[in-house]
């Protein structure tokens, strides 16, 4: 549906690093990465704002590279909205209709089942200072989509909502991307809001696409050290070899089970990447399902929402391990994990991963 081939984009300092990406039709891509790292940059491209120096874009199997964005067959969201402020909200979806050849009625039918869907109707005079940020964003999404796009891009649609809203708002876009069937490119800071969102997710770091694959494959096989920080992973294990072991801040860990699918070099360092959920407090499974056991200090307890964060440390002026209770585990737990006690710690085998 979608197809970028070795873009290069270059705007002052920053660049494009030859990005290559692909969506399927129907497909909800989400773009994941920190802020300042071209996510904008490479949908306003994609969008026809900005011309690559190298490479193509392919929709539907066009190349289109060279066309302008009215041409494209694309609706953009921006993360202000950028709604017409002199024009009420029944005036700001039917903007781009007017360019589409519909007939009025055809054009008032195609508006009207979209309000009936997005539950806007009561909005429809009002200005866009009239309405809450959630009010605004969805009559964004109208604008957009009423023009039936074979795409939809969405720059950071949630990021200027409170919480609420944004719960609100995802489920909505969860919704218009179940009924409707419409293709998204949907770019974020927000892991949260990645993996709850993506059928595929693709990563991306200083104007590069780092690693792009299904949120469950990411997240359990990150191919780089950034991609496990920007997915997530909580513990980033560097491991030395000495005398025929692997020595961590932890002490010797067991990972050769882990190192047969890992192609390394002798005296070569290694990184393992381990989950949160693969950090158990009070370990009772059997010697075997474990990569490390021992004993942690608790350094910090933190409530966030229904989950209690522990940071534990070996002591020794190393890395912190992190983990999670839910809030249940906790009211069990709670009178022997308090901060400062030493606390008994297993590090499960399963689920971790091995980072050259």
């Amino acid at each position: 549906m979608l197809r970028l081939d070795d873009i290069v984009v270059r705007l002052g300092d920053f660049c494009l690093n030859s990005v290559s990406l692909s969506i399927t039709k129907g497909e909800y891509l989400v773009l994941l990465g920190p802020t300042g790292t071209g996510k904008t940059v490479l949908l306003e491209t994609i969008a026809g704002i900005h011309r690559p120096r190298k490479g193509r874009i392919w929709i539907n199997g066009r190349d289109v590279t060279r066309q302008p964005p009215e041409k494209r067959g694309l609706g953009i969201v921006y993360q202000d909205y950028a709604l017409f402020p002199h024009l009420n909200v029944e005036q700001n979806i039917a903007f781009g209709l007017r360019s589409t050849g519909m007939s009025e009625r055809q054009s008032r039918r195609t508006m009207e089942d979209l309000v009936r869907f997005l539950d806007i109707g009561h909005l429809l005079k009002r200005r866009p200072a009239q309405l809450s940020g959630g009010e605004q964003q969805r009559v964004a999404l109208a604008r957009a989509l009423v023009m039936k796009p074979f795409l939809l891009l969405l720059d950071e649609p949630l990021s200027a909502l409170d919480r609420a809203s944004r719960d609100r708002l995802r489920h909505e876009l969860k919704r218009i991307h179940r009924e409707i069937g419409v293709t998204i490119l949907h770019i974020t800071h927000d892991l949260e809001e990645a993996l709850f969102l993506a059928d595929r997710m693709a990563i991306m770091e200083n104007g590069s696409i780092l690693q792009h694959d299904r949120p469950e494959a990411v997240f359990a096989r990150p191919n780089s050290r950034a991609v496990a920080k920007i997915a997530g992973i909580r513990n980033l294990l560097e491991a030395i070899p000495e005398n025929g072991r692997w020595v961590t801040f932890l002490g010797v860990v067991d990972i050769e089970d882990i190192l047969k699918n890992c192609a390394t070099d002798p005296g070569q360092k290694i990184c393992i990447s381990i989950p949160g959920w693969n950090v158990e407090v009070f370990p009772g499974k059997p010697e075997d399902s474990y990569l490390w056991k021992g004993t942690l200090r608790v350094a910090e307890t933190r409530l966030i929402g229904d989950l209690v964060d522990l940071v534990l440390s070996g002591g020794n002026g190393g890395d912190d391990i992190r983990t999670s209770l839910s809030r249940r585990e906790w009211e069990t737990l709670s009178p022997f994990v308090e901060q400062g006690k030493n606390v008994p710690v297993g590090i499960c085998k399963k689920g971790i991963h091995c980072i050259m």
